[in-house]
């Protein structure tokens, strides 16, 4: 029988959400240029010819961070609201990462609770910056503080940077995306949020984007600053250990040889970035992985294994699959 498989990147697109953002600013930043086509029945029905068991939803860019604050606050409660529906019909399938309306700490907050203690939310969803502000800000710490205190999963999903750098006519996407995922990770760490709230666990998407090969760069040229040097007082490397670090629309040889010289395999995710990528994205991440020549035991981690420790309410309810896989 086969074990579980969590995607933990996997994004949800429901019409009033479309409508209220507008195709523009959610089509600009996919590869296509257009929004993708969604639907519950169509993610099951995917999820199923790929074998994927479980899927945690988030809102992917810009997601309510073009809004103004009252409007963010009220399409972040609907998308959330939506999610957990979908969670409560299918509590097996899907888990959610919660939408926050960052234009005002005390409303991201207030939402956060809420999903905590109301819908039952997996964690929250966070973007690589808002409006230029990385995540190592300072006015995000009274959400961390609250985060920390309840040891939240914080899944961080890149978006445009405040100033974007056209080149080729690739998509903000293709080259954009990894290298604000890369700031997003120098943000967190250099600004001593990962030290100072070490009860979060962060997952930063597709693979930590160019940070596994610039952290050799960073390990070395922080060694001239002794200011930053303080702040990474055990190396550059070890201060990315805790991290967690999926696998979507990364799982390449050179890629992913690069991430597992970086963490440990403990830290690794399987994610597939549904529904933005080209067609067939989740079987296809499967056969990626499948084509790296893991181990069983690597794999099967990677899988399910790693995010079942993450997220406690998943690992109760997919316990049978996991038994009468390993038995």
């Amino acid at each position: 029988m086969t074990g579980p498989r969590i995607d933990v990147h996997h994004h949800i697109l429901p019409a009033h959400y479309v409508e209220t953002v507008g195709p523009g600013p959610i089509g600009s930043q996919g590869s296509s240029g257009r929004v993708p086509a969604w639907s519950l029945e169509g993610a099951i029905g995917l999820m199923d010819e790929a074998g994927i068991s479980t899927a945690i939803t988030s809102v992917t860019a810009p997601g309510v961070a073009t809004l103004e604050a009252g409007a963010a606050a009220g399409l972040a409660r609907w998308c959330n609201d939506y999610a957990a529906r979908m969670v409560s019909d299918r509590p097996s399938r899907f888990g959610m990462f919660t939408c926050l309306p960052m234009q005002g700490m005390d409303t991201a907050i207030a939402e956060a609770v809420r999903s905590f203690d109301e819908l039952g939310a997996d964690g929250v969803c966070l973007l690589s910056n808002y409006e230029g502000r990385y995540l190592g800000e300072e006015a995000f710490r009274p959400l961390y503080e609250e985060l920390d205190r309840r040891a939240a999963v914080v899944f961080v999903h890149p978006t445009s940077p405040a100033q974007l750098v056209s080149a080729g006519g690739l998509s903000a996407s293709t080259l954009e995306f990894p290298f604000d995922t890369t700031r997003a990770i120098a943000s967190l760490i250099f600004s001593g949020v990962t030290r100072d709230y070490p009860s979060i666990r962060w997952i930063l998407s597709h693979a930590g984007g160019a940070m596994p090969y610039l952290a050799g760069r960073v390990e070395w040229l922080t060694r001239n600053n002794p200011s930053l040097r303080e702040r990474i007082p055990e190396g550059f490397a070890r201060a990315m250990e805790p991290l967690f670090f999926d696998c979507a629309l990364s799982a390449d040889a050179v890629h992913f040889a690069a991430l597992r010289a970086l963490v440990p395999d403990s830290q690794i995710l399987f994610g597939t970035d549904y529904p933005f990528g080209p067609a067939g994205q989740m079987a296809g991440t499967v056969d990626a992985l499948a084509e790296l020549g893991l181990s069983a035991e690597t794999l099967g981690a990677i899988d399910a294994g790693n995010a079942l420790r993450l997220f406690p309410r998943l690992a109760a309810l997919l316990a049978p699959i996991t038994e009468a896989h390993h038995g």
